[in-house]
């Protein structure tokens, strides 16, 4: 009797949690759909606004979380490098890890090996990858894994001016991204890494033809030879080209390929990447009151977790988006971290025109 009194309160505490649960989501919804954000008249006013509403903030948002120092030392073990036997059982499980659009699990020690299986699984053919404005290549690893290698253009502390869309990709923005997303239990982003290849052995002696003819090889003062490479993209030309130093090395990242399909979308918060013309959602703050009843709530909701997680980094040039089984992956952030003395508000515009 005892044991069935004990199985019936669980089940009824279950219960209780899980319309705890729905009914916040369903209360959220709601918001999402039918309240009217407040009449803001532009991005200085919501500036102001959102300093107001900071201030006002509850004290335990300003302290630091007592289980910071937990959950770091448990992510820092479970992505720190580690050895491994066999790489193929590494992409068969990095392949599986995919559900709808959470990339891989918020803890699994096979992290550990499979980041480590990018940086040294050796590289056996290259093409270039011409989808796209930004110069990348598609690289095969030992045992026909494929990843995507994006180059080094700029110093690390080099700042972009100009627009937020401004210069070429950030090939260090893909990795903070990926371990940014891993701290905030975002996991929608690549798996990525850090990489030295050479533009030799590594790129040019593995290449196809294509990819040969999309490389220049100059001789230097010293007699030695050298590898630069522009590739094949909407903006590659040869006038701008990647190259190593003087033994041919250059820094770039390998992007893990998401499995399953992706369906590639324009953002209803596209740019016109023109300076003398303005989107319609750059001036009218109401514009997310007609999406409302256009587009599904998960897929409104989705958009706006990205723009709060491309404001974070600062990636102002998601003009298109993917999604894998209904739901939004990040897929390309290679625009961010450009210039760290500017925050741009209005990346947050499907939060602020949705929501606020």
């Amino acid at each position: 009797m005892a044991a069935n009194k004990r199985t019936v309160g669980i089940i009824v505490a279950l219960v209780i949690l899980v319309c705890v649960v729905a009914g916040a989501n369903l209360y959220f919804m709601y918001y999402l759909n039918v309240e009217e954000a407040p009449h803001v008249s532009s991005t200085r006013a919501l500036e102001n606004m959102i300093r107001q509403k900071i201030r006002e903030l509850h004290p335990v948002y300003l302290n630091r979380n007592p289980r910071l120092f937990m959950y770091r030392n448990k992510l820092l073990k479970n992505y720190k490098p580690a050895p491994y036997e066999n790489a193929t059982v590494l992409w068969d499980i990095a392949n599986w890890w995919p559900q709808e659009n959470e990339i891989y699990p918020i803890y699994d020690t096979s992290m550990a090996q499979l980041l480590q299986t990018l940086r040294l699984e050796p590289i056996t053919k290259v093409t270039n990858l011409a989808k796209g404005t930004q110069l990348k290549l598609l690289i095969r690893l030992a045992n026909k894994q494929k990843v995507i290698f994006k180059p080094q253009w700029y110093e690390r502390d080099a700042v972009i001016e100009g627009a937020v869309y401004a210069g070429k990709d950030r090939h260090t923005a893909e990795v903070y991204a990926f371990y940014l997303g891993a701290v905030l239990d975002f996991r929608w982003t690549p798996i990525v890494v850090g990489r030295v290849v050479n533009l030799k052995t590594d790129i040019y002696d593995k290449g196809d033809s294509e990819l040969k003819n999309s490389m220049t090889i100059t001789e230097t003062e010293n007699g030695t030879e050298q590898y630069c490479l522009f590739g094949k993209c909407h903006y590659c030309n040869e006038e701008e080209t990647v190259c190593g130093d003087e033994q041919n090395n250059i820094e770039g990242v390998l992007i893990y390929i998401v499995s399953g399909s992706l369906a590639k979308r324009r953002s209803p918060w596209q740019r016109t990447y023109k300076e003398d013309k303005r989107a319609p959602w750059e001036d009218d703050m109401n514009y997310c009151k007609p999406l409302k009843d256009k587009m599904e709530t998960m897929r409104l909701l989705d958009l706006i977790d990205a723009a709060i997680f491309d404001y974070l980094i600062q990636n102002g040039d998601r003009h298109h988006y993917e999604t894998r089984e209904e739901r939004l992956v990040l897929i390309d952030n290679g625009k961010a971290f450009g210039n760290p003395n500017k925050d741009h508000l209005d990346i947050l515009a499907p939060l602020y025109q949705c929501c606020l």
